[in-house]
């Protein structure tokens, strides 16, 4: 009788298994709520890969003195089989680590959220970026920015700075002309600062197109200049 593991769930959605160990998963299949759930899943990561030929990926090829065409087709048939029960394995792996790590940051409190996932996060890594330190307010800042259709999407983190204050961040263009991309208030606690370490994120627009662009300031609602980032 053929052996049946769960682990076979990869090759036999792959299409890796003999005719004989088909038959035999597929009756463990009728019985195995789990392996009949994930075949599906590597169905389609099977998709993905299609692709990429086992061949390529093997490290040398069969053993010269291996006379007989059906025991050198064997030999290819097990490599491509041990390939991608690694492959799926490592993928798998992959799926379940990134699935601890989230459930371990929701657990623990971890970073703040909006300093990973948000829309001004994901610009300052993407966009080009501009930064500057206000010698005399200490106030830091990384302005990111992207070209859109209909101007520029701009996002600003915000460093160094106490409450409580109101807040607005202008852009200026070559020729003069301003417009206010944001405003926000900033809590007694403050942001970037002892005590409160994580900085200030938000994003905004400008009809002003990036090359049009010449500086960026922070100023309080009463008009004092907290930083300027030249761009």
């Amino acid at each position: 009788m053929t052996e049946v593991r769960h682990e076979d769930v990869a090759a036999y959605a792959l299409g890796l298994l003999s005719e004989e160990e088909k038959t035999a998963f597929e009756h463990h299949l009728a019985g195995c709520g789990s392996c009949a759930a994930e075949v599906g899943s590597f169905t389609a990561m099977g998709e993905l890969i299609k692709g990429v030929h086992p061949d390529d990926l093997l490290p040398s090829p069969p053993d010269p003195q291996v006379e007989s065409v059906l025991v050198r087709r064997a030999v290819v048939e097990r490599r491509r089989r041990r390939f991608h029960r690694t492959f799926m394995t490592a993928a798998a792996c992959l799926v379940v680590a990134a699935g601890i790590f989230l459930a371990g940051s929701s657990l623990t409190g971890g970073p703040n959220p909006d300093s990973i996932h948000s829309p001004a996060r994901a610009l300052l890594m993407t966009g080009r970026t501009y930064a500057a330190t206000d010698p005399a307010t200490g106030v830091s800042s990384v302005i990111g920015l992207e070209d859109k259709g209909w101007g520029t999407h701009v996002a600003l983190e915000l460093k160094g700075v106490k409450g409580p204050l109101q807040c607005r961040l202008t852009a200026v263009g070559d020729d003069g002309r301003s417009e206010v991309v944001a405003s926000w208030g900033v809590p007694d606690k403050g942001y970037g600062v002892p005590g409160s370490p994580d900085p200030m994120l938000l994003h905004g627009g400008t009809s002003l197109p990036q090359d049009e662009l010449n500086h960026f300031t922070i100023q309080t609602s009463d008009g004092r200049m907290l930083a300027t980032i030249t761009v």
